[in-house]
């Protein structure tokens, strides 16, 4: 009687070490798709970002919240669509000599990848398609005051733990004469890994080229966010902090804080 019973206990310790190890696969896994810009899951990311030291006298202060919904389309058995919507909702003072406070939503921004359902020979998943800028800003402190369009191309690879790649997008205004306002090349390299733990840690750049001025802002990023269950909702919160390298005239300089929140609706 008292083997049966030892056994019993082995076997559903067993039982609970296998569910233990096959959930944390399961958290790892689902960590590291969010950490795919090209997903195939409904996310949504919340970011918010503090900056300092912004403006001609460096006095300004803004905290920006992005909302950026990714929503994933079937298109064949072939191709997929991504859709990567970026919402701006801006807090900001000082920035502009005399103009004092400013609040609102700034100019949105849509980009749409075209990517094929399977990777190349290489392992490598690829997206291209238009991007679009939307004069929606409520203040004319917080946005362009034009539209803009262009093209967005992502490439990247998931090797094991690691996921790493670019993200590279051309605005130019479209109205007056293109470019006339504004022409702005972004490229954002990405290193991303996931721990055992479901823990990703990420360094990237948010790089941005202005044609026009001939100017240059490079920050460097580096953060830490942690997967979990809430209920039945998996999400990935965390932060980290922006440095940076090179400030365009009006960018800040210095130091700035990153906070995360992640929202993934597996299908």
């Amino acid at each position: 009687m008292i083997k049966v019973e030892r056994l019993t206990a082995c076997l559903c310790s067993l039982i609970l070490l296998v569910s233990f190890f096959s959930q944390a696969q399961e958290n790892k896994e689902l960590a590291q798709e969010i950490a795919n810009p090209l997903t195939t899951m409904i996310m949504v990311p919340v970011q918010f970002e503090y900056n300092e030291n912004i403006g001609p006298v460096d006095d300004g202060t803004r905290s920006t919240i992005f909302v950026q919904p990714i929503i994933p389309f079937e298109l064949s058995e072939d191709w997929n669509l991504i859709t990567r919507t970026i919402v701006p909702i801006i807090q900001q003072d000082d920035i502009f000599p005399g103009a004092g406070s400013q609040q609102g939503i700034g100019d949105i921004s849509e980009s749409l990848f075209f990517s094929p359902d399977k990777p190349t020979e290489n392992g490598w998943i690829t997206g291209y398609g238009p991007y679009l800028q939307f004069d929606s800003a409520t203040d004319d402190y917080l946005g362009f005051e034009e539209h803009g369009f262009g093209g967005s191309f992502i490439a990247l690879r998931v090797d094991g733990s690691k996921t790493y790649g670019f993200l590279a997008n051309q605005v130019y205004s479209a109205e007056g004469h293109i470019g006339g306002t504004y022409s702005n090349t972004f490229i954002q390299p990405f290193f991303d890994y996931t721990t055992e733990g479901a823990m990703t840690i990420e360094l990237t750049s948010e790089t941005n080229y202005n044609w026009n001025n001939d100017e240059w802002s490079i920050p460097l990023t580096l953060t830490a966010s942690q997967f979990f269950m809430v209920g039945e909702q998996p999400i990935l919160v965390g932060g980290g902090f922006k440095y940076w390298l090179e400030s365009a005239p009006g960018d800040p300089e210095g130091m700035s804080l990153n906070l995360n929140l992640y929202l993934l609706f597996p299908k």
